[in-house]
């Protein structure tokens, strides 16, 4: 542990100036803790980029814990990362309450606004003052905040009387809430938030005493709120575009209908009984739609026997699990920032370089035509040579950008009746000049009409075509042939020379990116054209593969369904299918 980092879950990095706490959710079983958290995770990671993680009984109730990880960003100068944390609330997980609380930074206290739970809240908060003392905390100095769930009920205690029972304290806060409905949540949350970071800064002299907590705190809050406002001027845009003309209609009683909502389409809304209410606990629920679950059937009861030790030992082998995997989340999402941030240095160096490169193609084509003068043999091969290298730079340059699109930005694909034969034929007169220059002989046999990205698919040949001209033998005369097969609801291109081939310990590795064969020394490469081949032929939903033996050819073979079909795994983003009347 770094010496800056005091015991708990929750610590600060002074080098990275990083502060991460821990937020306690507490209270007692099925008042509304994980619903809460879960409420909480759907505004911060709307799109589930960071899961909750939650362990539970097969009745759906919290067993050990959930767990969320929480990167707020920066703000002040520091960066804010909040881990949440629910507590089993059920009697008999006492013992785990002590070692989820462990290392705590804030506690949100629960409370059921039931009549007939107050006995339990009460045994709960007593539970807590308890545990927080265990755990060398007090519940008197610890940022503590009340939320008054399940406000929308009717035999519910005021908040006035849940007041006289639960805020010992004028520094504690109580917010009502409905957690099934996210209504109180957020505010409860944010203000959590804000009492923890202002309590690491003040209590480790962040700033040197030039910041003021209460400001970093603050901005904490700002940050928090702005993220839901643009989370729901996202959502109401969404909806919007979804039923831009939306015809509201009524019941006789005034009650809106919603027209989507189809009664016989739904088995779970069938025979349902006039006015009554489907509540989640008349659904089977088997996963955790926000996260991983993870089912547990305990087999024991907790505090009997000798299986206390070996429940606390599990305990904290799943917390210490659950601190790592916080760590590997925070690490990917780093990760792929610096993925996206790589491509846009990518894309634009390509596109900064394009400039300079044609203006020197330009100006040696001019010397190479005569057109600045005449050039003798030495300033002539000169001129070819800077040629060559110019052409080489530009193949460099598109398949670095054809490859960042496709495995970052993806591409929509739009699928055309394609005439195969034209395809192949422009392909090939488009490689005229290296075809004259090394003397190839190119048959192509007349080809079907097939579905397919007429781009994606130039792409691919030209670069599986150009790599038949390129790696040729030196000591035969070079011969391409291209030809298609129909093969069980699919078109098997075959584009086969009769080249240097490929080494076969070479073959696995050769759609990597920058893999190149081992006997391709002194031939100039970019090592991205055939992974590029690779990620278009996945993209409809067909496949590649080579058949090649070392000195004597090879025979590359693309398979496209006949009703291309984009996979899972494939890099572009989408198909759009474009008919052609």
């Amino acid at each position: 542990m770094p010496a800056d980092e005091p015991a708990g879950m929750g610590f600060i990095n002074l080098a990275e100036k990083t502060i991460s706490a821990k937020l306690v959710y507490y209270g007692c079983g099925m008042g509304g803790k994980t619903t809460s958290l879960k409420a909480v995770h759907e505004t911060m990671c709307p799109r589930n980029e960071v899961q909750l993680v939650s362990i539970n009984t097969e009745e759906d109730a919290t067993l050990l814990f959930d767990f969320l990880p929480i990167d707020i960003g920066e703000v002040e100068g520091f960066k804010i990362r909040i881990q949440g944390f629910t507590v089993p609330g059920q009697p008999k997980y006492r013992r785990m309450r002590k070692y989820v609380l462990s290392g705590a930074d804030a506690v949100v206290f629960v409370v059921d606004s039931e009549s007939s739970r107050l006995e339990e809240n009460l045994d709960s908060m007593d539970n807590l003052k308890e545990n927080l003392a265990l755990n060398g905390l007090s519940h008197d100095s610890i940022p503590l905040v009340l939320q008054y769930n399940k406000r929308d009920l009717d035999d519910i205690l005021s908040e006035e009387e849940l007041d006289k029972h639960f805020r010992f304290g004028d520094q504690i806060a109580a917010f009502p809430s409905v957690a099934t409905e996210s209504r109180g949540v957020f505010e409860t949350f944010v203000h959590a938030t804000g009492l923890l970071v202002e309590e690491k800064v003040r209590l480790y002299g962040l700033g040197k005493g030039e910041i003021d907590p209460a400001v970093v705190a603050e901005g904490a809050r700002q940050k928090l709120w702005k993220i839901h406002d643009e989370l729901r001027v996202e959502q109401e845009k969404e909806q919007q575009e979804a039923r831009p003309n939306l015809a509201l209609t009524f019941d006789e009683e005034g009650r809106k209908i919603d027209p989507d909502l189809d009664f016989d389409e739904d088995p779970n809304l069938q025979d349902l009984p006039e006015g009554e209410i489907l509540t989640d606990e008349d659904l089977e629920i088997e996963l955790c739609a926000e996260g991983q679950v993870l089912d547990f059937e305990p087999q024991y009861e907790p505090e009997e026997g000798p299986e206390p030790a070996l429940l606390d030992a599990a305990v904290e082998s799943n917390l210490e699990l659950v601190e790592r995997f916080g760590e590997l989340d925070r690490y990917k999402s780093l990760l792929e920032k610096k993925n996206k941030e790589l491509v846009e240095v990518t894309q634009n160096v390509v596109h900064d370089l394009n400039r300079p490169l044609s203006a020197i193609r330009l100006m040696l084509s001019s010397m190479r035509q005569g057109i600045l003068g005449e050039l003798g043999d030495r300033m002539g091969t000169a001129v070819d040579t800077g040629l060559s290298a110019v052409q080489h730079m530009e193949r460099l340059i598109r398949d670095l950008m054809d490859s960042s699109r496709l495995d970052y930005d993806g591409v929509a694909l739009q699928f055309y009746e394609i005439d195969m034969t034209l395809l192949v034929a422009q392909i090939v007169s488009n490689f005229r000049y290296e075809i004259e220059e090394n003397n190839v002989g190119v048959r192509i046999v007349p080809l079907p009409m097939i579905q397919a990205d007429e781009w994606a698919l130039t792409k691919a040949l030209t670069n599986i075509i150009g790599n038949a001209i390129q790696y040729g033998h030196p000591e035969r005369p070079q011969r391409i042939w291209i030809s298609c097969e129909e093969d069980a609801g699919r078109w098997i291109i075959l584009v086969r020379d009769n080249g240097i081939g490929i080494p076969s310990d070479n073959r696995n590795r050769l759609y990597q990116r920058f893999e190149r064969g081992a006997n391709t020394g002194g031939i100039s490469g970019t090592g991205l054209g055939l992974h590029i081949v690779k990620e278009i032929i996945l993209g409809h939903g067909g496949e590649v593969w080579v058949e090649s033996e070392e000195g004597e050819g090879s025979s590359f073979y693309l398979a496209i369904p006949k009703e291309p079909e984009q996979p899972p795994h494939s890099a572009v983003s989408e198909i759009e299918r474009v008919s052609v009347s």
